[in-house]
C-alpha cells in the first residue's frame, strides 16, 4: 500500500509541477531566471533531427520568442532599422499568423552590431501584446494583431551608438519599461526632427489598456540595457528590481518608490552598463556589471542605501565582457560570456570553480542561457547550442548545430512552451521537439 501511495504521489507532483504552465510570456521565462521545468524537451537536434518546423522571418532580430496559447510573438527590423516589425506565428504549424509595421517613419539611429533593430522581447498577458523599440517608442496590439495604442517617449541616445534592449515587463494593470539612455548628454540620430525631445532617463509604468502613464521615477543613470522582474526580498516583500549601469535597485511596483539600491560603479568607472538580468537563490541576489568589474551578492535587501551592509561578497570579473543574463542552479552560477568562455561561480561564496572555454574559440554567447531538464543549454552566436552537466566539473553533453555557422546569426535566448524548444536566428524561428 505504501509503494501505490508513493507512485499516486509522484504522478500528482510531475502533472502539477511539470506541465501546470506551457507558456513562456516574458524575457527570461516563468520564473524571470531562464528556468523551465518542462522534461518533454529533447536535448540533441541539428537541422535534420528533432525539428519540427522552421519559419522565415520578415527581417532581423535579437528578441526572444514569447510564447501563449500556441502563438510565439516576436520582433524584427530591415536591415537598417528604418522598418520594425511585430509578428505573430503558430507554434504547432510554424504558421504566419499576423505581421504588423510598428514603424517605418523614425529615423534609426545607430547601434551596435551585437544588438540591433529589434532586441527588446515582447511581453502579453493573453489579452494584449506589448513590443518596445526604443526612438519608435512602445505598442500595444490586441492577440490578434489590432493596435491599441502606442506611446512615444521621445528619442533614445547613445553617446557610443548602442542602440536600445530593454524589454517590456508587466505588474498587475501596469506595463513598465525601462527608459535608460544618454538623454541630454548622447547625440540625436540623424535624421531627427528639428526640436527633438530625447526620452527621460526613467522606469516609466503606463496603464496596460491605454497607455497613460501612472507613475515616473528618474534614475538619471545613463544608458542601460536590462529588463526589469519581480524579486523577493526582506520579510518576503516583492520588490521590483533592476540592473543599472551604476547599481541595482529596487522599487514598489505599484508607484515606482526606490525602496532600496545597491552602488557597484563610481561616475569615472568604465565598468559601467549593467545589462544582466539579476538571479536569486531567495537568500542572496546575484548581479553582474556586464563590462570586466565587480560582480556581487547581497544579502536580501529591505530599505535605503544597502551599499555597505548588504554586500555578501564582492569580486572583480577581469577579462569578461558579459551580454547575457546568468543561470542559477544547486548554488552555482554559471555565466557564458562574449568570447564563447563560461564561469562557475559559487554565490554563497563567491569563489570560482571553473572558468573554461565553452565554444570552439570563435564563437561567443550573446542570448542568455536556459535550464531544460536539470541541464543547462547555451546558444552560442552561430547557432551551436552546447548543453552542459550542472556540477562541479565542467561536463558537455551535447553540441546541437543550426544554421550554416555565420557569426552574429543567434543572439536571442532559447524559450520553451509545451514540450518544445523554440530557437530564433536573424532569419528564421526553429521549433525543436520530438517528432
Amino acid at each position: 500500500m505504501r509503494y501505490y501511495s508513493l507512485m499516486l504521489l509522484t504522478a500528482l507532483v510531475f502533472v502539477t509541477s511539470n506541465y501546470a504552465d506551457s507558456n513562456w510570456t516574458h524575457w527570461r521565462g516563468p520564473d524571470y531566471q531562464g528556468n523551465s521545468d518542462d522534461t518533454r524537451v529533447p536535448l540533441q537536434w541539428n537541422e535534420k533531427q528533432n525539428i519540427l518546423w522552421k519559419s522565415p522571418l520578415p527581417g532581423n532580430g535579437n528578441s526572444s520568442p514569447i510564447i501563449h496559447n500556441n502563438k510565439a510573438f516576436l520582433t524584427a527590423s530591415s536591415d537598417d532599422g528604418s522598418e520594425r516589425m511585430v509578428i505573430c506565428i503558430d507554434t504547432k504549424s510554424g504558421k504566419k499568423l499576423w505581421e504588423k509595421t510598428a514603424s517605418k517613419s523614425e529615423p534609426a539611429g545607430k547601434t551596435h552590431q551585437w544588438n540591433g533593430f529589434a532586441s527588446a522581447s515582447c511581453t502579453t498577458d493573453g489579452e494584449r501584446v506589448y513590443a518596445f523599440f526604443g526612438t519608435p517608442g512602445l505598442f500595444c496590439y490586441s492577440i490578434d494583431g489590432n493596435l491599441l495604442w502606442k506611446k512615444s517617449f521621445g528619442t533614445f541616445t547613445s553617446e557610443a551608438g548602442w542602440g536600445t534592449a530593454a524589454s517590456p515587463f508587466l505588474f498587475e494593470d501596469l506595463v513598465i519599461q525601462n527608459c535608460d539612455n544618454d538623454g541630454d548628454k548622447g547625440p540625436l540620430p540623424a535624421g531627427a526632427a528639428a526640436g527633438a525631445k530625447t526620452a527621460p532617463v526613467s522606469l516609466i509604468a503606463m496603464d496596460k489598456k491605454t497607455g497613460k502613464i501612472k507613475w515616473e521615477t528618474k534614475r538619471d543613470l545613463g544608458r542601460g540595457f536590462s529588463t526589469p522582474m519581480m524579486m523577493k526580498v526582506a520579510a518576503g516583500r516583492q520588490d521590483l528590481v533592476l540592473n543599472g549601469p551604476n547599481r541595482v535597485a529596487g522599487y514598489d511596483p505599484k508607484t515606482g518608490k526606490e525602496l532600496w539600491r545597491c552602488d557597484r560603479s563610481d561616475a569615472k568607472d568604465q565598468a559601467k552598463f549593467g545589462e544582466p538580468m539579476p538571479v536569486s537563490d531567495g537568500q542572496l541576489i546575484f548581479i553582474l556589471s556586464g563590462r570586466p568589474g565587480p560582480c556581487q551578492a547581497l544579502r536580501l535587501p529591505g530599505e535605503g542605501d544597502v551599499t555597505k551592509s548588504h554586500v555578501a561578497w564582492q569580486e572583480e570579473r577581469k577579462k569578461h565582457r558579459d551580454v547575457s543574463s546568468p543561470v542559477l542552479f544547486n548554488n552555482i552560477i554559471y555565466q557564458p560570456d562574449s568570447k564563447g568562455m563560461l564561469t562557475a561561480i559559487n554565490l554563497n561564496t563567491g569563489k570560482e570553480i571553473y572558468d573554461v572555454r565553452l565554444g570552439n574559440g570563435k564563437n561567443k554567447a550573446l542570448g542568455s542561457p536556459i535550464i531544460v531538464r536539470g541541464k543547462l543549454l547555451f546558444l552560442m552566436d552561430d547557432g551551436e547550442t552546447v548543453v552542459v552537466d550542472p556540477g562541479l566539473d565542467f561536463k558537455v553533453l551535447y553540441r546541437n548545430v543550426l544554421g550554416n555557422g555565420t557569426a552574429l546569426d543567434f543572439g536571442a535566448s532559447p524559450t520553451v512552451s509545451d514540450g518544445r524548444l523554440f530557437v530564433r536566428s536573424q532569419k528564421f524561428l526553429y521549433c525543436v521537439g520530438e517528432k
